[in-house]
């Protein structure tokens, strides 16, 4: 959960489903995250306050920055760091959400492009999630 540095849930180590009722938050659009969340809270989406939704986390960012509400995200997307007026609390049980990564098969792509995909396939080794090619 994303939520500004003064607001009363920073002050915790991790939230709980509890925490999110009442709460006006801000959720991606994507129905897979709303079904994902509903199951994690035990509740229904019509049954929490989502005063907006988002496809880009920097503008969910914008929006808790100004008081809008807290954003479901995932972690380390949005500057937390000291200097940042925003903070990361983890929900607890956590949740797993799936990614998907995907382009077309024999697709040219940028320096850029090629370098971020043998690095996430390089993490991806690392942690077990994708079998040695």
């Amino acid at each position: 959960l994303l939520v500004t540095k003064d607001h009363p849930l920073a002050e915790r180590a991790h939230i709980v489903p509890a925490d999110l009722v009442g709460l006006d938050l801000i959720c991606s659009r994507q129905q897979m995250v709303a079904n994902e969340l509903s199951a994690w809270i035990g509740k229904r989406m019509e049954m929490l306050n989502v005063v907006a939704t988002y496809t880009l986390l920097y503008n969910a960012s914008l929006m808790v920055l100004e008081g809008v509400g807290a954003a479901v995200c995932l972690d380390g997307i949005i500057d937390t760091s000291d200097t940042s007026l925003l903070c990361f609390r983890p929900f607890k049980p956590s949740l797993k959400v799936s990614l998907d990564v995907a382009w077309k098969k024999h697709q040219v792509f940028s320096k850029a492009a090629d370098a971020f995909l043998q690095n996430l396939r390089k993490c991806l080794l690392k942690e077990h999630l994708l079998p040695n090619a």
